[in-house]
């Protein structure tokens, strides 16, 4: 916030730019602080000033005073107007009026930077972030290549340049962004447009730095394929350098003698020997120069690691020059020196002497440099106060050394040139070093002053802060004022005023502390950058000062407004929640009622819950009325607020009122017309049933009434379900009379309609089944051979004439031909239920198998005569036989017996069918059939080992022989936990099913509960650190280490990470007690790989595998897997060749019962004929199947020979088109063909509305063509044991045959006779 400043003593003229307004503009700029406030960033401290300028410079351009409290600023515009009135009046002609400022529009774009700097600033930083990352994966390129390093290196090329490419895409986005906000700049007022540049400017170059370290990058990989061709010249330039610093040793080690007879007895040197010092030096120097110029060559377009070891022989040939350099000087010196060494050693003298001073200087200033940021006042005295005497005694050595080297270079230029020469650039040397050190005594100093005045502003710092705590608690105390309720305010307020008190007593400390240090730390004339630095803080710190004062005010106020409010609240208490209630009824009435369906009345509980609510209104407005009758000030007001949401309430509720009223009327009008309508059709209907019932009609006639039967049926639950509508009170009273009409001719429709029905269809159903049963007796009579077999493709080429199936005239000709023979009306009819979609020979071989289900207990015997038979076993209700021989009367007990083979296990015997107290013990039923869902293989017998007979694929459809055979196997055991590195939850199987343990239990895992150190060795001094061990990181202790206590406190122990195996020690406990480490329980280690399950169950998915020597933390204690894995193993027959063979089913369910009802997967064609093959010939195509779309499989498919595709031939259901389609694609030798459609599930039957019926009962069923192709296992039935979960022993007839000359309407009546065991 900013400082009220002083409003200007005068005004320019209109229209002229005059320095009043600048002076303005300026005295303003001084009082803005970019110090940030309480819970603000520098970032958005920075941007409120950056806007407070913005306003101030608009105003001072405008002529405007600075912001003042609201009613000075509203009254400067006029008193300005007034003022340059006088002055433009003595021009002459008067100056054009300048252009108007827009003030609203400065103050908008104002508001609108601050709006967008965040936004930028966020854009660039999340560009800066995506360039640190490219230097991140960028890393291990800078290490050196070698054969372990090369896959990672590899792998961080290819990171480096996905990251490149993202790090780029991040700066282009922000870059158009900068962009963006550029061009909206420029439509912004002409001062906020430069405040404006500036700042994206900045950003811009912010973006630039960043755009530069990701170009460094942007050819890694061609950089990378330099530095492996650098690597393997470093080997030759390695060893050339070699050798050329052995010639450069050699000549530094002929002139090192020379340079130590120059320090004792200059005199004795000869001139042969500075020659030979001479050739040495030449020789090294002609070898270096060219090894140098080539190293420099290669170092320049190198990166990495092979540049540092480039730049690391670079650096040995400038060092071997330097010796070379070294040592020329010392041969040109020698006699030079050899007269100034006296001379030379007593500056040295006093030069030591100068440096162990200032040592000490600096020594003095150490506690300021150990890391304290703030000392106490007393020890930062004492620490200066010795800075000031070293400083003093620093400064005289200085100055004492400085008169003897003047002294000195005196006593040199008496002697010859060339040895004056070199002693005196020495004695110069030595001077500078004198003059360098008089500079650090001299910052030395300053520095004491500048740490003298710190100390200073940190006594005033500490104090605001301590006063800002306060405020900032308060604000903290008064934010949540305005969302608290009536019940809770008071408290808070009283609260909040306690801390406003607080805070007031430490803001005035502060004001009197900052006034008393404010004139010790005024800045002087010509003072340091320092110095006005503390002067410009301690000027923050009063504007720190100067808003805590504000945000005191502001609460004053804000605390009186909410006292009243409280005081108002409390008499206004119950109108409210009487009002908020009623609101949120009304509210939540016309969302339901939005929903009401236009054409339909509104739900019954719509009346009484619009009484409800407008009650509740009535209520409350009459309160709020009479309270409006003597309120006034702030209850008046918040009065009228609440009776405007009142009457908006009520508007809402009439709303819905009239909505009620209008779905009411068009509902029951529409219920009305509805329901006369279905009973008119129904009534129609039926009397055409009923009037032909009664005649003796003909099986073919007989067939088209059971049909309009149906229909009429049909039309009669329409029109109850249409009268069911209209139920209930909600019916408008002008449709209830003839609704109740409707009602009672509805009632007699249905007597009379179910009546005539079930006569008809009692009729048709008896002249069906006999028609099927004689019609299938002669076809098995006409296939029979010896040893009761039937050879159903001789009976199928007899009947179909070479031709692919079996036609319905055909089929009537045969029967026709038998004795007795069968009329075609009845032969018709025994078709169509045998094979409605047609008769081929599979579906003619599969009618002829004589399957019956046990629907009472029964005894399979060994023998025809139950006298002396054995009993093999017990027959139980639901069980699956197949005849394999006719049927036979024994007539000594009455009975009529078949010999049978049971499915389930193979067992032969035989069984009674009935006895002659009309007792049914089997029934007819179909034949079963399994398809496979997946692939798999069919063995020539039971045991897993056993030879592969064949290869089965998806979508192949198995005739059922024996079984199926259930067999349980062994479960794994799992725990319920956490994995320690991850903290994933789930389920780790400790031990398998064979019994092996996959992961123990340990009692000496430990949990990391704060970040700590794991270092190679106990000891602090000598160790160095492994790695960072996290918070919550799993760890093992190595308990063959005895802890360590070190000498700095503590315990220290030797663990093993769980998560990468790493060893080494870690601290238990720390000097000060802190605890890093501690034991956890039931904590299992993993042995070997452990996969983590979602659940206990079998099928439960893997979340993670955890690695050898992972940690899991668990709950509770192990636990089998529940059931275990079951398989179930039968022995089918394949339709394509008739092999036999076993095939297993897992949990799975790789094997299923196959329906003749098919579900479409993926859109397919159907066409006209089985060979689908173009080439071979034209394909017709009926029309496309859509996924979801439902068929029916006149039989079992079959494979295209010149596709491989493996196709059926069905009738969809939706239209009744009859054709060829595509079950499985053609194998492509990359596993299975995937399936284009596959039988429906009996869940999925059930939920087909519409559909034909899959379980047999009265009516055409839908899967036998020809009973070859039935719903394998039944879905459900009328017997006994039907709706049980399929097993084969429960399978029941699909199509129920005759069922005896009982009574029992498809029950079996109990028998009388005495064969039964």
């Amino acid at each position: 916030m900013m400082r009220p400043v002083k409003k200007p003593t005068g005004v320019a003229p209109a229209g002229v730019p005059s320095g009043s307004g600048a002076a303005r503009f300026m005295a303003v700029k001084q009082e803005i602080s970019d110090a940030p406030k309480a819970g603000e960033t520098d970032r958005q401290a920075k941007i409120r000033a950056m806007a407070a300028k913005i306003r101030a410079e608009s105003r001072a351009k405008a002529g405007l005073a600075p912001e003042e409290p609201a009613a000075e600023t509203e009254e400067a515009p006029v008193a300005t107007a007034a003022v340059a009135a006088p002055g433009q009046a003595k021009r002459k002609p008067p100056a054009p009026a300048p252009a108007p400022v827009d003030h609203r529009k400065e103050e908008e774009d104002s508001r609108k930077l601050e709006a967008m700097l965040p936004v930028l600033e966020q854009k660039i930083t999340a560009a800066e972030d995506e360039a640190d990352k490219v230097s991140i994966l960028a890393a291990p390129l800078a290490m050196e290549t070698s054969e372990e390093l090369r896959s990672v290196q590899s792998g961080a090329i290819r990171d480096t340049e996905r990251a490149v490419k993202s790090a780029l895409s991040a700066i282009a986005l922000a870059k158009r962004e900068v962009e963006k906000r550029l061009k909206e700049a420029e439509n912004m007022a002409p001062v906020v447009r430069d405040s404006a540049k500036e700042e994206v400017g900045k950003l811009s170059e912010r973006l630039e730095t960043a755009q530069a370290k990701v170009e460094e990058h942007r050819n890694v990989r061609r950089d990378h394929e330099q530095a492996l061709a650098a690597e393997k010249l470093f080997g030759e330039l390695a060893s050339r350098l070699g050798s050329v610093e052995i010639d450069c040793e050699k000549a530094a080690m002929m002139a090192e003698p020379l340079a130590k007879v120059l320090s004792t007895d200059p005199d004795t040197i000869s001139a042969a020997e500075i020659r030979e010092c001479k050739e040495a030096l030449r020789i090294a120097q002609a070898t270096l120069a060219p090894t140098s110029r080539l190293i420099s060559g290669k170092v320049g377009g190198l990166k990495g690691p092979v540049r540092k070891k480039m730049q690391e022989l670079q650096d040995r040939a400038e060092a071997s020059q330097g010796v070379l350099d070294k040592a020329q000087q010392t041969v040109e010196e020698a006699q030079s020196r050899a007269a100034a060494v006296p001379i030379l050693n007593q500056a040295a003298e006093r030069i030591q002497k100068v440096e162990e001073v200032l040592t000490e200087m600096r020594e003095s200033e150490s506690p300021f440099l150990m890391g304290i940021e703030v000392m106490p006042a007393d020890e930062s005295v004492e620490v200066l106060q010795k800075m000031d005497k070293c400083a003093a005694a620093a400064q005289a050595t200085i100055a004492d050394a400085h008169k003897f080297i003047a002294l000195k270079v005196v006593e040199i230029g008496r002697l010859a040139e060339g040895a004056a020469s070199s002693a005196r650039r020495e004695l110069e040397k030595a001077k500078q070093q004198i003059d360098s050190g008089f500079e650090r005594v001299k910052a030395f100093q300053e520095e004491c002053a500048k740490r003298r005045r710190q100390n200073l502003v940190v006594t005033v710092k500490e104090k605001i802060e301590e006063a800002e705590a306060a405020v900032l608690k308060m604000k903290e105390a008064s934010a949540d004022l305005p969302h608290l309720d009536a019940a809770t305010l008071p408290e808070a307020l009283e609260q909040a005023l306690a801390a406003e008190l607080e805070a007031q007593n430490l803001v005035t400390a502060a004001r009197r502390e900052l006034q008393d240090k404010q004139q010790e730390l005024r800045p002087h004339e010509g003072a340091s950058a320092d110095v006005l630095k503390n002067s410009s803080e301690m000027l923050r710190t009063k504007v720190r000062v100067n808003y805590m004062e504000a945000e005191l005010g502001k609460f004053r106020k804000l605390a009186k407004n909410f006292e009243e409010r409280i005081k108002v609240g409390k008499s206004l208490t119950d109108t409210s929640k009487l009002l908020e209630a009623a609101e949120a009824d009304v509210e939540k009435l016309s969302e339901v009622a939005a929903a009401w369906p236009a054409d339909e009345r509104p739900p019954e509980d719509a009346d009484k819950s619009i009484a409800s609510v407008q009650s509740k209104l009535s209520s409350t407005t009459v309160q709020v009325e009479m309270k409006l009758q003597t309120a006034q000030g702030l209850e008046l007001k918040e009065l009228r607020g609440i009776f405007g949401r009142l009457q908006k309430a009520q508007g809402k509720l009439d709303s819905v009122k009239e909505a009620a009223r209008q779905r009411t009327r068009a509902a029951s009008s529409t219920i009305v017309r509805h329901a006369a309508e279905a009973v008119r059709r129904a009534e129609a209907k039926v009397a055409t049933v009923s009037s032909s019932a009664s005649a003796n009609l003909p099986a073919e006639k007989l067939e088209a009434l059971n049909a309009q039967a149906k229909e009429g049926l049909m039309l009669i639950a329409a029109a109850q379900t249409a009268l069911t509508k209209g139920s209930g009170p909600a019916l408008a009273l002008e449709s209830k009379v003839e609704f109740a009409r409707l009602q009672l001719r509805c009632k007699a429709l249905e007597r009379k309609g179910k009546q005539a029905a079930n006569y008809v269809l009692n009729k048709f159903e008896h002249v069906a089944k006999q028609a099927e049963q004689v019609a299938l007796d002669a076809l098995r009579l006409a296939a029979r051979q010896d040893e009761d077999k039937y050879d159903a493709n001789a009976l199928f080429d007899q009947l179909a004439k070479e031709e692919s199936h079996i036609s319905e005239e055909q089929f009537c000709d045969f029967l026709a031909s038998t004795e007795p023979p069968v009329p075609a009306d009845r032969a018709k009819i025994a078709f169509r239920r045998i094979a409605p979609h047609g008769l081929g020979r599979r579906a003619l071989a599969s009618s002829l198998a004589d399957l019956r289900s046990v629907t009472r207990d029964i005894t399979l015997t060994d023998g025809f005569e139950i006298q002396s038979a054995k009993k093999i076993r017990k027959l139980a209700v639901g069980e699956l036989l197949e005849a394999t021989g006719a049927e036979r009367d024994d007539e000594s007990l009455g009975l009529l017996r078949v010999r049978c083979r049971v499915i389930r296990d193979g067992a032969t015997g035989w069984v009674t069918v009935k006895s002659t107290g009309g007792a049914t013990y089997l029934d007819r039923a179909s034949k079963p059939y399994v398809w496979c869902a997946e692939s798999m293989k069919l063995r020539v017998a039971i045991e897993d080992d056993s030879v592969v007979a064949q290869e089965l694929q998806p979508g192949d459809v198995l005739e059922l022989v024996e079984g199926p055979k259930e067999e349980r196997i062994g479960s794994d055991a799992r725990v319920r936990g956490v994995a320690c590195h991850e903290e994933a939850v789930g389920w780790l199987q400790v031990s398998d099913k064979n019994g092996t343990q996959l992961a123990q239990i340990s009692s000496n895992i430990y949990k990391c509960s704060e970040a700590i150190a794991m270092t190679d060795v106990a000891d602090f001094a000598s160790c160095t650190m492994v790695r960072r061990i996290e918070a919550g990181e799993a760890l093992e202790l190595l308990a063959d280490e005895s802890a360590v206590q070190p000498s700095e406190g503590g315990s220290r122990r030797k663990f093993r990470a769980c998560r990468d195996n790493r060893e080494g020690w870690i601290t238990m406990q720390g000097s000060q007690g802190t605890v890093y480490v501690r034991p956890v329980q039931k904590h299992y280690v993993c042995l070997q790989a452990t996969p983590m399950h979602t659940g206990l169950g079998a099928e439960a998915a893997v979340v993670r595998v955890l690695l050898p020597g992972e940690a899991f933390s668990a709950f509770e204690d192990p636990r089998d897997v529940s059931g275990g894995e079951c398989l179930s193993m039968y022995k089918v027959r394949t339709l394509k060749d008739g092999t036999e063979g076993w095939v297993t089913s897992t949990m799975r369910n790789e094997i299923q019962p196959w329906t003749t009802q098919y579900k479409v997967l993926k859109t397919s064609p159907m066409t006209s004929a089985l060979a689908a093959n173009e080439a071979a010939e034209p394909v017709e195509v009926m029309r496309l199947l859509e996924p979801g779309e439902l068929v029916d499989a006149a039989e079992q498919p079959v494979e295209d020979g010149s596709t491989g595709q493996l196709r059926i031939r069905c009738v969809a259901l939706q239209d009744e088109v009859v054709g060829f389609a595509t079950v499985r694609e053609a194998s492509s030798g990359f596993g299975a063909a995937p399936l284009l459609m596959r039988p429906v599930t009996r869940e999925e039957a059930k939920d087909q509305t519409g559909a034909q019926d899959l379980t047999g009962g009265q009516g055409a069923p839908v899967t036998p063509p020809d009973s070859a192709a039935p719903t394998t296992p039944p879905m459900a039935g009328g017997s006994k044991g039907a709706g049980r979960p399929w097993q084969v022993k429960e399978e029941l007839a699909e199509d129920a045959g005759p069922k005896g000359k009982g009574k029992g309407k498809g029950k079996a009546a109990k028998g009388k006779g005495k064969g039964k065991k």
